[in-house]
């Protein structure tokens, strides 16, 4: 995973993440081999990524280590197709380190993700949880 966040002042005005598809695992390499091949299809889709819409405004500086609760409205591009989110996120700053942390559920179809058809998957749900957990460290 790789990314940037940009703040001016007290808003977030850019944030770019991208992350390799093609290194997800599950506790079950079969499974993995089938989402790699008719799920997500990582071999024509490695990456998927989300970009900042709408800037977030902090209202204040955020002292450290205090917890500050956002959205950002941003466009998710998954699987090819491009939808526009809003990611609920918990953000702390520590020093030059911020954390932040959020989950957003979708619905593969919107994705054009089709489920898995193959014999070693019983069933799979037809929405999952996208979380994520980065940490941003102030640049030169």
């Amino acid at each position: 995973m790789s990314g940037s966040l940009t703040v001016d002042g007290t808003k977030v005005t850019a944030v770019e993440i991208q992350a390799d598809l093609t290194s997800l695992k599950s506790d079950d390499d079969r499974r993995d081999g089938q989402l790699a091949r008719q799920g997500i299809q990582t071999a024509s889709f490695p990456t998927a990524s989300f970009e900042l819409t709408s800037p977030i405004d902090l209202g204040s500086v955020p002292a450290d280590g205090q917890v500050v609760s956002v959205t950002a409205t941003g466009d998710l591009t998954l699987h090819g197709q491009t939808k526009s989110v809003q990611l609920p996120l918990k953000a702390t700053l520590s020093g030059n380190t911020i954390a932040v942390s959020g989950s957003v559920d979708i619905a593969f179809a919107d994705y054009g993700i089709e489920k898995p058809n193959s014999f070693m998957v019983l069933s799979i749900a037809d929405t999952g949880t996208i979380e994520l957990h980065l940490l941003f460290t102030k640049g030169a």
